[in-house]
């Protein structure tokens, strides 16, 4: 077996919409056999065919690792719990000490909450993990926590920081909820008959940014409701490459958006059109834009900024380097060493390469989710009701 890295795929019999790493502690010592067992949790949205229910489930991916190179990797399913509706938005909340929260928005409109207390002590086992549920659930069912939206919840996102969720909807309405709160809020933005959203992302703890159907990316003041407080250029198109848009006519939107966690002006967006963009959120430089080196990768369904490889910071250096999954399959990179935010590139339109880190045969590549401790494992799941893992070599 390869010492570096690892790969597996691992049938789960259910059809996941959404997948999210839930942290948990780090393995324990190495037993006699110099085996040392890491679990790796994770958060899935999915339908499962045979009792014909829309669920959320967290499975248990059980990593074996000896002397450096992985052993095994075993999927166990640790819960379910039936949900109001499909689930396309979910987003998992490290609040500290152990506790953690899972908000997931349905196609009802509906906001439900899970609440988790997990343990922190190297080689603890997921059954010490301990549900806080008053009031979330009812037997196996996840119960609406929060009725929003007049239809799907299209995107949201949790600030830890001031335990806060901002959520977007497919009725053009956008709401700012306390993590706490047992009140109806008012809208941030009404629900608006000639707008939908498609993605959502804290910046800061004071800002978000949103993204669409009427293009391109606005940027929010949490303290200042109704109106966002910038918008990029029209100038730059739909999805930061104006000759691209050209090329795809109609089908063209910014499908995702994942915000830098460090670096709070840049973010980056994956697009119908098979595009992933790197932007400066005070929209004073154009967005440097890359795209997939396979011909027919389809639309880019979710983006991460990628921990694993280092990035100055610098604006005039390098992009950071950001992680992509497509409908037709791709897993890629955009590494920091393919292009900048500045320099004629950028002002030109013109687009730029990226890796393929893996491809999924014959399916799609629905959702993925990277180990926020290192950044070296990656977790996807794939329209063939299957997850994929992929550990880029570092140790447990």
């Amino acid at each position: 077996m390869d010492t570096k890295n690892h790969l597996s795929r691992h049938f789960l019999g259910t059809q996941p919409s959404v997948l999210r790493s839930i942290p948990f502690a780090p393995a324990g010592a190495p037993d006699e056999d110099g085996v040392a067992l890491k679990h790796r949790l994770l958060a899935l949205a999915d339908w499962n065919q045979d009792s014909e229910q829309h669920r959320l489930s967290i499975a248990d991916l059980q990593v074996r690792q000896k002397e450096g190179s992985i052993e095994s990797a075993t999927v166990q399913e640790l819960a379910s719990w039936v949900t109001d509706g499909s689930i396309k938005a979910m987003e998992v909340g490290d609040l500290g000490g152990g506790e953690l929260v899972i908000v997931a928005g349905s196609s009802r409109g509906h906001l439900s909450r899970l609440r988790l207390t997990s343990p922190l002590a190297p080689g603890s086992d997921p059954s010490e993990v301990q549900l806080q549920g008053d009031g979330d659930m009812e037997g196996a069912d996840l119960l609406p926590w929060q009725i929003l939206h007049r239809g799907r919840v299209a995107a949201l996102d949790i600030c830890t920081d001031t335990r806060e969720v901002v959520s977007a909807g497919e009725d053009g309405a956008l709401f700012v909820v306390p993590l706490e709160s047992t009140s109806v809020p008012q809208p941030f933005v009404e629900a608006r008959a000639s707008a939908s959203y498609r993605a959502v992302r804290w910046a800061s703890q004071q800002t978000f940014v949103s993204a669409g159907t009427t293009g391109g990316l606005e940027v929010w003041d949490k303290r200042r409701p109704g109106k966002p407080q910038l918008r990029s250029p029209l100038s730059w198109g739909l999805t930061g490459s104006p000759a691209l848009d050209a090329s795809h006519g109609l089908e063209r939107q910014v499908n995702c958006i994942s915000a830098h966690p460090s670096r709070p002006h840049l973010c980056a967006t994956g697009s119908s059109s098979g595009t992933v963009a790197i932007w400066d959120l005070r929209f004073t430089v154009q967005p440097a834009v890359h795209v997939s080196p396979k011909p027919g990768s389809g639309e880019v369904w979710e983006v991460h900024f990628d921990g694993y490889e280092p990035f100055s910071g610098a604006l005039g250096g390098s992009d950071p380097s950001v992680l992509f999954c497509t409908s037709g399959g791709v897993l890629g990179s955009v590494s920091s060493a393919t292009g900048t935010l500045t320099g004629n590139a950028a002002a030109d339109g013109q687009v730029k390469p990226s890796a393929v880190l893996y491809e999924e045969p014959c399916s799609g590549i629905r959702s993925f989710d990277v180990d926020a401790t290192s950044g070296q494992d990656i977790f996807c799941a794939t329209e063939q009701e299957c997850l994929v893992y992929l550990s880029r070599g570092a140790c447990l």
